[in-house]
């Protein structure tokens, strides 16, 4: 059976040379002031202690790894704090860099590194740190590559887009509101897509537009089961509720049911752990 290896990368908050963001582009300066505001890092922690790490760890295939960057002058105490909560998740390996490193180069270097040589396989997939996937995901990636192999060899990459997920939307700025859980559907949206490629590849996922990824490398696309959280707050980087208004599949109801059934995550306990967040002062820059 072909040894597929499952390696994700995760970018927390880290200031790129310009080419890793839509919003700051040159500016390594203002990248770094605006990813480092202590509100902003407080949110980014709300999502990735909430959503991201606890659906890593819960993982039914524990057999993955994670390679998560973040700046070498991510100032105290966040800096501790990432240390801290990632180190009670052993498929992640926490990367430091030097801020303004040119993204898709890093990023590459690293998840090359990374990979098994003796592995026949590797599915590469990102997520942010306001990103989470459904427990099972590690192993259905395995278990819907398999019959997908043949389409594979034909050129030794592939991808795989799981589609339906749900969006969870905090208010805006100055916002008091419970967060939203919308049920959406958005073709190769970042969490939900799996590129499958060789170990010595001279290729990573990162040299590939997630949104086009279609018409470069064969591609399939699952409808079902939801699969993905995708994070929506003043903070996102990549417009997600730009994509929302034509994304929503059923209705506001089945959010909290999505999210019991297909993430073991309670509607109830996110929406309390929410407002005690927004209670909570935002703890000085050190």
């Amino acid at each position: 059976m072909t040894r597929l290896q499952m390696l994700g990368l995760c970018r927390f908050s880290y200031p790129t040379g310009g080419d890793g963001f839509s919003e700051v582009r040159d500016d390594l300066d203002a990248n770094i002031a605006r990813l480092y505001d202590p509100a902003r890092l407080a949110q980014r922690f709300w999502f990735f202690e909430n959503l991201c790490l606890p659906l890593l760890a819960a993982q039914t295939d524990p057999d993955f790894q994670v390679v998560l960057i973040y700046g070498e002058a991510l100032p105290q105490p966040w800096r501790a704090r990432l240390l801290e909560v990632v180190a009670r998740v052993p498929q992640i390996s926490p990367v430091a860099l030097p801020e303004g490193l040119p993204h898709r180069e890093a990023c590459g270097r690293l998840m090359r590194a990374a990979r098994d040589p003796d592995a026949r396989v590797v599915g590469e997939f990102t997520m942010d740190d306001d990103d989470g996937v459904a427990p099972d995901f590690i192993a259905r990636v395995r278990e819907d590559f398999a019959p997908l192999r043949g389409l594979w060899r034909q050129g030794k990459r592939m991808a795989l887009d799981y589609n339906f997920g749900l969006a969870i939307r905090a208010p805006g700025q100055g916002g008091t509101g419970d967060i939203v859980i919308t049920p959406v559907q958005a073709d190769f949206w970042a969490p939900g897509l799996v590129i499958f490629t060789g170990p010595r590849s001279t290729r990573s996922l990162q040299d590939f537009n997630h949104r086009r990824v279609w018409a470069r490398i064969p591609s399939v696309s699952l409808p079902d089961p939801p699969m993905f959280l995708r994070g929506s707050h003043d903070s996102n980087d990549s417009r997600v509720e730009k994509r929302l208004s034509g994304s929503r599949r059923g209705g506001a109801a089945d959010g909290p049911t999505i999210l019991a059934d297909r993430f073991g995550l309670d509607e109830g306990a996110l929406q309390a752990s929410w407002r005690a967040f927004r209670a909570t002062p935002v703890p000085p820059a050190g």
